[in-house]
Order: C-alpha cells, then structure tokens, then sequence
C-alpha cells in the first residue's frame, strides 16, 4: 500500500506545489485510501531523501512552513508506479465484512438492531459525496480525479443495497419464527 500513498503524494503535488497542511487537507477530500498524517509526513521525508520531491521553506508569521515540490526524479518515480497501478487489479479489502461473517452469533433482534444503525452510517457516508461530482457546476474534482469519488460513491450504494437485502432476509426470518411460533 505504500506505492499507492507515494502516488498519491507525487499526484497531488504534481498539480502544485504545497505545504504538508493543505497536501493533507487534498488528501482527506480526494483520497480512495486513508493516509493519517504521520504516515504522509514520513512519506514526505522518505521521498525527499529519494530525491523525488524538494522543498523550501516559506514563512507564515512566526513559523517557517515547508513546501514542496516534485522533482526530475520523482516524475520519473511517479510516472512507473502510475503504470504499475493501472496495469494492476488489486481486490478491495472489507475489514467492516468481518463482523458479518459472525452475525448469526447475535441475538437477532440486536442484529436487526446494528444493521439499521449500519445502514444509517452508510446512508451518512453516502449523503458527504451528494455535493461533490457535478463536473459542470464547477466541480474542483473535475476529470480523473472525480474517478475515486464516483468509486466510493459506488461502494457506498453497494454496501447499502447489501445491508437492505441482509436486513429483508432477516426480517422475513423472523417472521417465519414468529408464525412458526404463533
């Protein structure tokens, strides 16, 4: 995964120079794979002793701030592992599927329970990207770099349509306990 972060990070800042506060901010706001902020400055200092960005410093008040730039080298960097991960199917991990595959351990009415409080967090995930991706209202997303957006988007209707048909499946399963019962 540290190839994917490079990219990111060679990406972002191929686009403008900036410093760690706004490349970060970039980060939160584009980015289809969490990169923490210490992760991202280790980065940052690993790829200028690579060679592949520089940076100067620039002053903001009382503090000196560093920005930074690619180099030669780090468009070279970026352009291999930019073909490396296009040419490339990496399969998504789920860590939030691991609690599924034990949900038959709960209660079924707290099961019931978490799945509709899911699918509220999906529904609240989902409703962040409503006001991105209209590429003709001035979206600063535009192009390519829409494309993460629209996948995570994608996700999000896919986790939400998973989450509906395992609650349906569940209901109609308590309902056949109950008039078994009734």
């Amino acid at each position: 995964m540290t190839e994917e972060r490079k990219l990111l990070i060679l990406g972002l800042l191929r686009m403008t120079e900036m410093h760690g506060y706004v490349l970060n901010a970039h980060i939160d706001s584009v980015s289809p794979i969490t990169l923490k902020k210490p992760a991202a400055y280790n980065l940052l200092d690993s790829m200028e002793r690579d060679g592949w960005i520089e940076h100067r410093e620039e002053s903001t008040g009382d503090r000196l701030r560093k920005v930074f730039s690619v180099t030669t080298a780090g468009e070279d960097a970026f352009f291999e592992l930019l073909r490396t991960q296009v040419g490339a199917y990496t399969p998504n991990e789920s860590p939030g599927m691991v609690g599924l595959s034990f949900l038959d351990v709960l209660p079924r009415d707290d099961a019931m329970d978490l799945l509709h409080k899911r699918r509220l967090s999906i529904l609240d995930y989902r409703r962040a990207f409503e006001s991105d991706g209209n590429v003709e209202s001035g979206d600063p997303h535009s192009g390519s770099m829409q494309l993460p957006i629209e996948y995570a988007r994608r996700l999000a209707d896919l986790d939400l349509t998973f989450i509906e048909e395992i609650i349906e499946d569940l209901s109609k399963q308590l309902q056949r306990k109950e008039d078994d019962n009734g």
